[in-house]
């Protein structure tokens, strides 16, 4: 077991990735006073309550995840945690690929219908939640090649199916104001240098202070906050290709180690050397 230095109360226990599975994640942990903040990941991500219960706070919609749940969640989605008082949560949490989603839906449909969306934050539906036990089981217990993409198949299809629905494949955001998405695109474009604020507002067309109020009310969190998420997202990426953490930390803009290095780990739950070795 992992205890995290400077994160008290996150104890992460173990992780693992399959490259046969479309680089599935899977990842075990406890926490009990510790609070994730407002964050998000570029993945389907999909968590299992095993004891305990915490409240998921997503678009400000707040909503209890309680043992035997699931609680799921769309890529890019802000979302946090706090743990339930005084008994905290231990689960697991699932991260899916988009593209590995969409194989998912033409393997169902036979045909490509573009990436699914969950409807609801909270699935108390117990076959779901059995479906990622035995997928968790077979990924941790090295079970065979077959077996594994088996259940996976089962269990992601049993989502699509049960608690989730299809958009088109372009994956647009017709919600999303037109400044909001040339905010994020620049963003994507700059992770790598220091990004000011007035250069981002004449990107999005709009004033400074006018772009900082559209911007968190349609992504729900501030223009620096998804700035620093999506730099831990491409860093994830770059650890992943072999990447050494020192040169991903330079590639996405942390030029101190130990910001990153913290950074990173308040997100993933662990270190970017440790995050590497996946791979």
């Amino acid at each position: 077991m992992a205890h995290h230095e400077g994160i008290p109360g996150l104890e992460e226990v173990r992780f693992a990735r399959d490259e046969d599975l479309g680089g599935l994640e899977v990842r075990l942990a406890r926490y009990k006073d510790f609070a994730f903040a407002n964050h998000w990941h570029d993945c389907y991500s999909i968590g299992a309550a095993l004891s305990g219960g915490s409240l998921c706070i997503r678009n400000r919609e707040n909503s209890v995840i309680q043992t035997g749940q699931l609680c799921l969640l769309n890529p890019g989605q802000v979302h946090s945690g706090i743990p339930a008082r005084d008994v905290g949560i231990t689960y697991l949490m699932f991260y899916v690929d988009p593209e590995e989603m969409r194989r998912v839906v033409t393997r169902v449909t036979g045909r490509d219908e573009g990436y699914p969306e969950f409807r609801n934050v909270i699935s108390a539906d117990p076959a779901l939640f059995q479906a990622m036990m035995r997928l968790d089981r077979a990924v941790f217990g090295k079970g065979g090649l077959l077996t594994r993409e088996s259940l996976s198949l089962a269990a992601l299809a049993g989502l699509l199916v049960r608690a989730g629905h299809l958009r088109p494949a372009s994956r647009c955001d017709d919600g999303e104001p037109g400044a909001v998405a040339r905010a994020r695109e620049y963003l994507a474009a700059n992770l790598a240098g220091p990004v000011r604020l007035d250069d981002l507002a004449r990107a999005a067309g709009l004033s400074a202070y006018h772009l900082l109020r559209v911007f968190k009310k349609a992504v729900g969190v501030t223009p620096h906050a998804w700035l620093t998420q999506l730099r831990v997202e491409r860093a994830r990426h770059l650890l992943l290709r072999g990447v050494s953490p020192a040169e991903a930390a330079l590639a996405t803009g942390f030029y101190d180690q130990s910001h990153f290095t913290n950074t990173f780990r308040r997100f993933m739950g662990v270190t970017p050397r440790r995050y590497r070795l996946l791979r």
